[in-house]
């Protein structure tokens, strides 16, 4: 039984195959997220509304469903041993865009259900210090585009499995900062979160160049397994490079455009405040007095 997307050394077929192992990690990410907050909402949850209201069961529920057809077939077995384009496709939705849908579905009273002294509550701290997440994400993008790390991780299910879960805690690491509850876990001004975001886009540089401006195949897997439609290896391994940036830094902008117009959305409603209470006070207010 293949219970998860590895390298195969067979010519590419698009006859449907079973991949109940992508199948039983997506229900436990859903039924593990369900059982929680059904444990911790009758104590931690605000009284008088739903635990989750249904605008974040959509983001959660679409991110899964994005995870799920970003490890499943036929996604899932092109990236694992076929095409590295479509290996970088996966990396790019396991971090960029499939960690933000889950975050934006989870509840900001959830987090904040760790004590602060916690190991959990400690971690989530952490982790929310953009240095850290930057630190960890990188780390782990360096790592698992290694050419020993490729050629040997996804040659079997286990270790392709290793591969595809560094990349969705990668991804949950790096938008932690972004989307933590502030200020009770993450303190990271509007400002600070565009800056952030910008040097996400940094590191990712050094294997997209190695990938596009290179003049050989980098990885064995993806130069020796059967061709897909005669795409060549280099051909294959220039589109990977230019994915990284071309289709990965957009995402990463839309995601900095967001910030700031939330950003000058609170500084406008700062400011009406301000100048409301200065109109309630009047002149003879000390506040207002100059």
């Amino acid at each position: 039984m293949t219970w998860w997307c590895a390298a195969r050394d067979v010519a590419w077929s698009w006859t449907w195959q079973a991949y109940p192992g992508v199948w039983l990690f997506v229900l436990a990410v859903a039924g593990g997220f369900t059982l929680l907050v059904r444990r911790l909402a009758p104590v931690h949850a605000p009284p008088g509304g739903r635990p989750v209201p249904p605008a974040q069961v959509a983001w959660f529920t679409l991110g899964l469903v994005l995870l799920w057809l970003s490890t499943d077939w036929p996604v899932g077995a092109l990236g694992a041993g076929y095409l590295l384009s479509v290996h970088t496709a996966q990396w790019i939705l396991y971090t960029l865009v499939v960690p933000p849908f889950l975050l934006l579905g989870v509840p900001a009273w959830l987090p904040l259900a760790a004590p602060a002294q916690s190991k959990a509550g400690r971690l989530l701290r952490i982790l929310a210090r953009p240095f850290v997440a930057l630190l960890v994400t990188d780390a782990i993008l360096l790592a698992s585009h290694l050419p020993p790390v490729v050629d040997g991780f996804r040659r079997t299910q286990w270790g392709s499995f290793t591969v595809d879960l560094a990349w969705l805690i990668g991804g949950l690491v790096m938008w932690w900062p972004i989307l933590a509850p502030n200020p009770s876990i993450s303190r990271v001004s509007y400002p600070w979160k565009i800056g952030y975001l910008f040097l996400c886009t940094l590191v990712p540089i050094v294997p997209a160049a190695f990938l596009t401006y290179a003049d050989y195949p980098v990885y064995a897997l993806y130069e020796l397994a059967p061709r897909v439609y005669n795409i060549s290896a280099i051909s294959d391994q220039q589109a990977a490079g230019l994915l990284m940036k071309a289709v990965a830094d957009p995402i990463i902008w839309l995601a900095m455009a967001v910030v700031f117009f939330r950003w000058q959305r609170v500084e406008e409603a700062e400011d009406r405040a301000e100048k409301e209470a200065r109109l309630r006070g009047g002149p003879t207010d000390p506040v207002a007095a100059p």
